[in-house]
């Protein structure tokens, strides 16, 4: 979701077909809910409440999936009551009508199966982000015209051709990680061209393995 890359796409890789991967999907709206889970945590008139403790201490529950919530109970100190962490997860999200729908859009996000044409991945993400367009918050509105504004992008990932390939960015993450290493490994180049050569021979060559001893 960087326009520098769909600029490239358009005028250098005409033939290309720009995806936007699930990852950056998901992190994009992870992102905005940890954010308005602070705000809403830090607005609480009682900062005594056990909503404002489990808030504090167990944000990955709020961005995980429903199934992976621990069956347990937690027990708030001060009065010695228990909670069921389902109960209270609940009870802190509804806090918050923007967290709840935010909440909500992330599961279905979480539980998406990738099997769908193109057509129906593109009609789930116009519905995800019209219900984070429809939000009072501002993170989570931008969320959602973030996801409007690269729907085709987003589509294209979520879905299978019909030959039941489904396009992902893993290919490009590696070589980019390699890349990465190569150049934190000399501190830089200053020479282009020698950095392109030693990447080019890194990346094509595979080390052979080390006979055992």
């Amino acid at each position: 979701m960087y326009d520098g890359y769909a600029t490239i796409v358009r005028h250098y890789f005409k033939a290309a077909i720009h995806i936007v991967d699930m990852f950056h999907v998901i992190r994009l709206l992870t992102n905005a809910i940890n954010s308005l889970r602070v705000r809403t945590m830090n607005l609480l008139p009682d900062k005594q409440m056990p909503e404002y403790n489990f808030m504090k201490k167990n944000w990955k529950l709020f961005l995980c999936r429903l199934h992976l919530i621990p069956d347990r109970y937690y027990t708030y100190q001060k009065t010695g009551q228990m909670f069921h962490y389902d109960e209270l997860l609940k009870r802190c999200i509804r806090l918050n009508s923007s967290l709840w729908s935010a909440h909500n859009t992330l599961q279905d996000l979480l539980n998406y199966q990738t099997k769908y044409t193109f057509d129906e991945a593109l009609k789930f993400v116009e519905r995800i982000s019209n219900n984070l367009q429809n939000c009072d918050s501002p993170l989570i509105k931008e969320v959602g015209r973030s996801y409007y504004k690269w729907r085709i992008e987003i589509a294209n990932a979520f879905s299978k051709t019909q030959n039941n390939i489904r396009y992902h960015n893993g290919v490009p993450e590696t070589v980019n990680n390699h890349i990465k290493s190569i150049t934190k490994a000399v501190y830089g180049y200053r020479n282009f061209e020698r950095f392109r050569k030693r990447a080019m021979l890194i990346l094509t060559y595979v080390k052979p393995h080390k006979e055992k001893t």
